[in-house]
């Protein structure tokens, strides 16, 4: 083989490998100004170690703190907790979601527990699985009335892809729902560091919203699995990103740990409201 002709190989194979990249779309906008955030709002030493939030009513969210079995009601308006649910022992919370009048939160190891709001009533749901180490996030799809869990350790034998399962909440079934490919989530240094601690639906695109505190990164995926983007946190504001929501109107919220100090919650609006 002459030189032209292992110039033409590489070419070749270069060109193979930038069609393979799943890079973020080209005329994709981020419609968040996720440098600068509406509000911040410092959490009480009770979420200093907030771990997941979800949209609860107008102007309140829900939230849980890793290892203590309370769901803490946080109003948005005066800044402070209105109200705590007792959900039973402690243990590592990892996750919560208010679907209806229904709140479900999740432990690491994949077992969730939902209970009505206005009544006693409750029920198990049981996600473990033995090819997952830990999950990190919990997320509702309402078009397919389906909660989310996505894995934040590596699965076994899986060259660290991450997966959404998907539990419907209409048929009791329990399945993989989306992968996360490793070059989904390389940044632009190259690096690939991605262990996702918290996801949400958009609620009016359908888009996936996948954060992951190591690396502080957030990763938009399509309805149908497809990157639409990967945004690089800035690591100074978002200290320790656990959880992620949106209320109705398409406002984001993330809470962060505060690594040392108080947890915190970020606001940015959506700059697209109906």
């Amino acid at each position: 083989m002459n030189i032209l002709q292992i110039i033409i190989v590489f070419i070749v194979i270069a060109l193979i490998a930038i069609a393979c990249f799943p890079k973020k779309k080209a005329d994709y906008v981020l419609l968040y100004n996720i440098e600068k955030p509406s509000v911040k709002m410092e959490l009480p030493q009770k979420l200093k170690e907030i771990s997941g939030l979800s949209y609860y009513k107008e102007n309140r969210l829900a939230c849980v703190n890793d290892e203590k079995g309370t769901v803490f009601i946080y109003d948005l308006t005066t800044q402070e907790i209105v109200e705590t649910i007792d959900i039973g022992k402690n243990g590592d919370y990892e996750g919560i979601e208010v679907v209806d009048d229904e709140i479900f939160i999740m432990k690491s190891n994949g077992k969730i527990k939902g209970f009505k709001i206005n009544d006693s009533s409750e029920r198990k749901i049981d996600c473990t699985n033995e090819d997952v180490k830990e999950y990190e996030g919990l997320g509702y799809n309402p078009t397919t009335n389906a909660l989310l869990l996505v894995t934040k350790e590596k699965e076994k034998d899986k060259n660290d892809k991450k997966t959404i399962y998907s539990y419907s909440l209409e048929t009791e079934k329990f399945g993989k729902y989306m992968t996360i490919t490793e070059e989904m989530i390389r940044g632009d240094d190259g690096k690939k560091t991605f262990a996702p601690s918290g996801i949400a639906v958009h609620p009016q695109t359908g888009e996936l919203y996948v954060i992951s505190s190591q690396g502080k990164k957030l990763l938009i995926l399509s309805p149908k699995g497809e990157k639409n983007d990967l945004i690089e946190l800035n690591p100074q504001m978002f200290l320790q990103p656990e959880g992620i929501c949106f209320t109705p109107n398409g406002d984001l919220y993330i809470s962060s740990e505060g690594d040392g100090g108080n947890g915190y919650i970020l606001k940015f609006e959506y700059l697209m409201k109906k």
